[in-house]
């Protein structure tokens, strides 16, 4: 064995301990099953995350304040691609899934004709996801949203405001098509 790959063993069992520190101080909880190229920007340690989470390949979490706060309950899953953005408070209840490349923002930019680009502040509000919630592919859940339980969002919604429980909500925007009984 020749010392370049040696040298290139010890380097990766320290990127996998490094990333094993990283992955525990931000998710406080081992019972999460993460795919690859996870990134988190930000954090302050105060998140928490339920058993049996499971994030697949390229989820992205933005923190951007020091007081921001990711709650996700138990059974979860975080399908490919999904970006949280996080700068006040993002919380997921239990048995929750959310559809590839979805992403749940809880601030965006204000605007007016009178603002200057380099001016631009953020609107942040909060957004509360309950249980048995399935988000599909490609939606977008925007600031002070509220998902009650039950609800199925379809493929490549934008939600902004309540989405009833015991619903289904599609379209752009998001508009209730169906109300149904609870899941079994």
């Amino acid at each position: 064995m020749n010392v370049i790959h040696l040298f290139k063993q010890k380097v990766e069992a320290l990127q996998i301990r490094c990333r094993a520190i990283l992955f525990w101080y931000f998710f406080k909880n081992f019972e999460i099953i993460i795919g690859r190229n996870l990134r988190i920007r930000g954090g302050n340690g105060l998140h928490s995350f339920g058993d049996k989470l499971i994030i697949y390949d390229n989820v992205v979490f933005e923190v951007y304040n020091k007081s921001a706060i990711i709650k996700v309950g138990k059974n979860c899953i975080c399908s490919f691609g999904v970006i949280f953005s996080c700068s006040d408070k993002i919380e997921i209840g239990d048995n929750v899934w959310i559809g590839e490349y979805s992403s749940i923002r809880d601030s965006t930019h204000v605007f007016s004709s009178q603002t200057n680009l380099g001016e631009i502040e953020d609107m942040v509000s909060s957004i509360k996801i309950g249980n048995n919630v399935w988000i599909g592919r490609g939606s977008i859940i925007l600031p002070g949203s509220l998902i009650e339980d039950n609800v199925v969002i379809g493929a490549n919604s934008l939600v902004k405001g309540r989405c009833e429980a015991n619903s289904l909500y599609v379209g752009n925007p998001a508009y209730l098509k169906k109300k149904y009984f609870k899941f079994k």
